[in-house]
């Protein structure tokens, strides 16, 4: 039932996102686009999209410091697979799906590696909202329409990132205060709840160390700059040139945008959030559709052929990680 509620509301907001972004589009002047525009411009995109992913995998080893060492040949195979099964799977069961497949190459509990990918968004929030102000800064007048939303989300945030140095300066107190609370609780989940908290503790506390978070900080910033310069050259396929600030923009309304319920791959959503983020800056909505398209296309054949392929080399079975999956999620 509740994958199937998972399943409806993410069909509706995907219709709801294709008709915001399709809406009113001149679609003569949108194939006049797509078959005028400059594709030499992928090639600078594949670099950039090389190094997000390097960068990703860099940080990924970081963070997974308290679970063991790891190389980027070890790690990097999951990290595609997981990035390829966003890609094809509903409900952002990719995440879920490379904390398993890891979880089994290098004998890890699936839930303690799931808890370094959610210490990887968190860093991902940081880069995000710190390009989001720059931006801000930088540009004038900053459509308000943009920065209200923003902002709102930028205080949620910050109170979690206030949970967050609580949690790591007072585990024990987390661990009682739950213990607490979920007295009524079955024991089962009662079991699972302390578990999550101790996996969380685990993982978080690759963040102890200045040094080690601020290489993980510079590691986010350089990875969400790398998708930055995606954006313009997305754009500038199409001979529209923007600043790399409003680039910045464009990926802070995306972040937003694919952490609701989607189609797998971010169709809709995505396109939507190109939209919506560049018209305030004078960009016409067929140039903001064709970017999102050809940036997410690309994106879409490049990753998902190159997780497909290092799935096959780890002989696990489709079915079985994917059932593990589900299971984690619970």
């Amino acid at each position: 039932m509740k994958r199937a509620g998972y399943l409806a509301s993410a069909l509706v907001i995907t219709v709801l996102a294709l008709v915001y972004a399709l809406w009113g589009v001149d679609y003569p002047e949108l194939g006049r686009l797509v078959s005028s525009a400059d594709y030499r411009v992928l090639l600078p995109f594949a670099v950039f999209l090389v190094l997000f992913y390097l960068v990703t995998g860099l940080r990924w080893n970081l963070i997974l410091r308290p679970l063991g060492r790891f190389s980027l040949r070890q790690t990097g195979p999951a990290m595609m697979i997981g990035f390829a099964g966003n890609n094809v799977l509903p409900a952002h069961l990719g995440e879920l799906v490379r904390a398993v497949v890891f979880g089994r190459l290098f004998a890890l509990p699936a839930s303690g590696v799931l808890m370094t990918l959610i210490v990887e968004r968190l860093l991902d929030v940081f880069a995000i909202l710190f390009f989001y102000f720059l931006a801000v800064a930088l540009i004038d007048p900053f459509p308000e329409s943009i920065r209200l939303g923003a902002e709102l989300i930028a205080g949620a945030m910050a109170a979690v990132c206030a949970v967050i140095v609580l949690f790591l300066r007072f585990p024990a107190v987390f661990v009682r205060l739950w213990e607490g609370l979920a007295h009524w609780l079955p024991v089962r989940v009662r079991r699972r709840g302390g578990q999550l908290l101790e996996n969380a503790a685990t993982a978080l506390s690759a963040l102890k160390s200045p040094g080690m978070l601020l290489v993980m900080l510079a590691y986010s910033l350089l990875k969400w700059l790398s998708s930055g310069a995606i954006v313009w050259l997305s754009l500038l396929a199409f001979d529209t040139r923007i600043s790399l600030p409003v680039s910045m923009i464009v990926i802070a309304v995306s972040a937003v945008a694919l952490t609701v319920p989607s189609a797998p791959g971010f169709f809709g959503s995505m396109q939507a959030a190109y939209v919506f983020a560049l018209l305030p800056f004078g960009v016409s909505r067929e140039i903001a559709l064709a970017a999102s398209v050809l940036a997410l296309v690309f994106q879409w054949l490049t990753v998902t052929l190159f997780g497909g392929v290092c799935f096959a080399a780890t002989g696990l079975r489709y079915r079985e990680v994917r059932a593990q999956a589900e299971q984690v999620r619970g």
